[in-house]
């Protein structure tokens, strides 16, 4: 298999900093943290990133800039030569958008406990509109099953390559599930999905003009 020729790995660590270099070139991500605390935290401690999805460069764009990064997937996505060849060797999760699978749940349990972040994009889709969607639950059921804090991010796509708008990320304090009724029924997950999205909606309204 190619995954067992020692230049398919080195060939897919150069892609990655191609990739990294024109992630920081095009787009110039510029992180905004809304507490300072935060950016010394997640150099230490793992925790769950939930930003919202309006473009396919999110990930990436999340996924270079931010350290000891797992990128959770869509497995359809996953399954294309290019993207397993470029995180080859890396921390993906892939994710099975329309089954019952359950594998990417104990994937990123054992990331979270190795001391990385996991990204998930609760909305479980992009939106064109720049709408934010209702959120999925799985970043809950992570956070129940692995006590890691959840950190909202709004990203502005409002933004031009190379040489106009920086690309914004906002960063969102951390956030604990709240205790009263803590557990994986669908009320309590259902609640905290709409508390979490309703965070996201405010920092939407407080960054997406500026």
């Amino acid at each position: 298999m190619r995954e067992t020729n020692p230049l398919y790995g080195i060939s897919a660590a150069i892609m990655r900093g191609i990739l990294k270099l024109g992630v920081n070139f095009g787009y110039r991500p510029k992180i905004v943290y809304e507490n300072k605390a935060v950016k010394k935290y997640i150099k230490k401690h793992p925790v769950i990133f939930t930003p919202n999805h309006g473009n396919y460069k999110d990930g990436p764009v999340i996924y270079f800039k931010f350290p000891r990064c797992a990128l959770m997937i869509a497995k359809d996505w996953y399954e294309h030569k290019g993207i397993r060849w470029v995180t080859y060797s890396k921390d993906a999760i892939p994710l099975d958008r329309t089954g019952l699978d359950t594998g990417w749940l104990r994937s990123a349990v054992s990331m979270i406990k190795d001391g990385k972040n996991v990204l998930i994009f609760p909305e479980g889709h992009t939106t064109d509109d720049g709408e934010i969607d209702k959120f999925k639950a799985g970043f809950i059921m992570l956070s129940v099953m692995t006590g890691a804090p959840v950190v909202p991010m709004y990203i502005d796509g409002e933004f031009h390559p190379f040489l106009g708008k920086r690309l914004k990320i906002y960063v969102g304090d951390l956030e604990n599930l709240t205790e009263e009724g803590k557990s994986l029924n669908s009320d309590y997950m259902e609640k905290e999905c709409n508390r979490f999205r309703n965070i996201l909606i405010e920092m939407k309204e407080n960054y997406s003009t500026k």
